[in-house]
């Protein structure tokens, strides 16, 4: 679903876990968050992402760049198939490595089942990423460290859409959970109240659930959250 000229919306709309997806058309065409390969039901993730994009007019093989909110394995399982495909780089936070470690350890308890490589290209830390080549437009994207749900977690914010992917930091009406390896609920809602802070999101993208859409509406969620989940 396209909400903006250069943004896209794939929404999760199976039974199971599994996360939305988001794409940006810019210089280079960057997907956020890609998901489940299988999740556990065995529905097919990745095959329904596919599906999605190319009902936009996209190629999941075109993909230039690979970012994800955080390590999780319905965020990024499907990560390495999707660069074998395509070529595209893949960055995370650093800190959630070692749930991409843990991914790998499962997969080879599984009988000696793998999946691609998790490896990042590069590790993303909070600051200013501009992927453009200078030509008069570019992809810049500010990359916003919310740790709590995991150590690694970061949210985007594109400038150009004044639109906040937010992972599973925070939801509409919600935030993500704090009892998984590293997560910290008071950690999370100091990512939060830094989030609410930040004054010109139009839009909040988050990894589960619906979108909300309006700086006000994204305000009053943001206030309503704290005073529900942190007094």
């Amino acid at each position: 679903m396209q909400l903006t000229e250069k943004l896209y919306w794939y929404p999760w709309q199976g039974r199971a876990n599994n996360c939305n997806s988001y794409l940006y058309r810019g210089e280079q065409l960057i997907l956020f968050d890609p998901g489940h390969i299988n999740n556990e039901l065995n529905e097919n993730c990745l095959e329904m992402l596919d599906t999605q994009v190319s009902a936009d007019g996209f190629n999941l093989k075109d993909v230039d760049l690979i970012l994800c909110t955080h390590g999780h394995p319905d965020h990024v399982e499907s990560v390495g198939v999707i660069r074998d495909q395509s070529g595209a780089r893949f960055g995370i936070h650093r800190e959630d490595e070692f749930i991409l470690d843990a991914i790998a350890r499962h997969y080879n308890d599984q009988g000696g089942v793998e999946i691609p490589s998790l490896k990042p290209d590069f590790y993303m830390d909070e600051g200013d990423l501009d992927f453009g080549s200078g030509n008069g437009s570019s992809d810049r994207i500010k990359v916003l460290h919310t740790p709590g749900h995991s150590p690694g977690c970061v949210c985007f914010y594109l400038p150009e859409e004044k639109a906040l992917i937010s992972g599973d930091t925070v939801f509409e009406g919600s935030i993500g959970r704090a009892d998984l390896p590293g997560g910290n609920m008071e950690t999370l809602g100091r990512s939060v109240e830094k989030l609410s802070r930040f004054e010109e999101i139009e839009m909040m993208l988050p990894g589960h659930m619906g979108y909300v859409s309006g700086a006000s509406s994204v305000k009053r969620n943001f206030e309503q959250i704290k005073r529900f989940f942190f007094g």
